[in-house]
């Protein structure tokens, strides 16, 4: 076997294995020239513009390029020529392709940039499809706009903490029930909207959770006191949930006002003390009527006896 074949073999089975890498690369790899035109197309690509290579091969990349991009392309690759100034190049970037049916995707796109000894530059594109994640995206937002409408919109006040006791969020329910508008609030201690002897322990009752896991409202719930901006006091059902935010605690509270229960409550027990009243008085009167009765039977008798005695 000569020294050139020996060579020719390791040369060839490279450049196998490079296609093979290239060929069930899970990302696009597309290479270009100097002009922009595309040498090669790997199947990912295919797969993710929706062109068979031999539609795409010999073109202008460009023709994978939304409108917007497309215009800017050749003047790009004409100023890195020139000025060797990157954009893309040795950086890499999220930027739009645009399907053969006109549809576009998000994309990360990194380019290398290689040439040989007295060629031109040949650009090597790595492109990474976002639409997954995009689309995750998309849906943490519509959820997270679901759930900002809940809150905004629910009947009972929703307040969000950290562990520190900063408020980070205060519903419009919230905003109704204490008396102060969102930013009079945020920002500052929840500790402000509660009265005495509250106020004074609600540092220390966070700090004692953190540190041993006690709980007296978190996860639990219970009847407590706020005071609102006018320093008046309202009673209010408290339930506290415990949520974890970049390794740190955050707290929900749950609020709904006792106001119209409690003075339901006050107005029957009332109704309750009259009726026994009532009823209490309706059995005086008939034991009195009752003697009464008694009393007359008596006189009427008496009266009898003196008019036949003739007194």
């Amino acid at each position: 076997m000569g020294t050139a074949e020996r060579i020719a073999r390791p040369d060839q089975s490279n450049a196998d294995w490079l296609r093979a890498v290239v060929d069930t690369a899970v990302d696009g790899v597309i290479l270009i020239d100097a002009r922009g035109t595309i040498l090669m197309f790997n199947p990912a690509c295919e797969g993710l513009f929706g062109y068979p290579a031999d539609e795409v091969i010999g073109r202008n990349v460009k023709v994978l390029m939304p409108p917007s991009y497309r215009d800017a392309h050749d003047g790009y690759l004409h100023n890195y020529h020139t000025t060797g100034d990157r954009k893309i190049i040795g950086i890499g970037r999220e930027v739009v392709g645009q399907r053969k049916d006109g549809s576009t995707f998000l994309m990360h796109l990194s380019v290398g940039e290689t040439k040989r000894a007295g060629e031109e530059s040949i650009f090597v594109g790595i492109i990474h499809d976002l639409t997954g994640r995009e689309r995750v995206e998309r849906e943490l937002r519509e959820s997270a706009a679901r759930l900002r409408a809940v809150v905004d919109t629910a009947v009972d006040g929703v307040i969000l903490i950290d562990s520190d006791g900063i408020i980070l969020k205060f519903n419009p329910a919230c905003e109704s029930l204490f008396k102060y508008h969102a930013d009079e609030v945020l920002g500052e201690n929840v500790r402000m909207l509660m009265p005495e002897p509250y106020r004074s322990g609600h540092d220390g009752y966070i700090r004692n959770f953190v540190a041993t896991g006690e709980k007296k409202i978190i996860g639990i719930g219970r009847e407590v006191v706020g005071r609102r901006k006018d320093g008046s006091t309202f009673p209010m059902d408290l339930s506290v949930g415990e949520a974890k935010q970049d390794g740190s605690s955050i707290f929900v509270g749950m609020i709904h006002d006792l106001t119209d229960r409690k003075r339901t409550e006050a107005q029957l027990m009332q109704a309750q003390k009259m009726e026994a009243v009532g009823q209490l008085s309706g059995g005086i009167a008939h034991d009195f009527n009752n003697l009464l009765t008694v009393i007359v039977g008596n006189a009427e008798h008496l009266a009898e006896q003196l008019v036949a005695r003739g007194i």
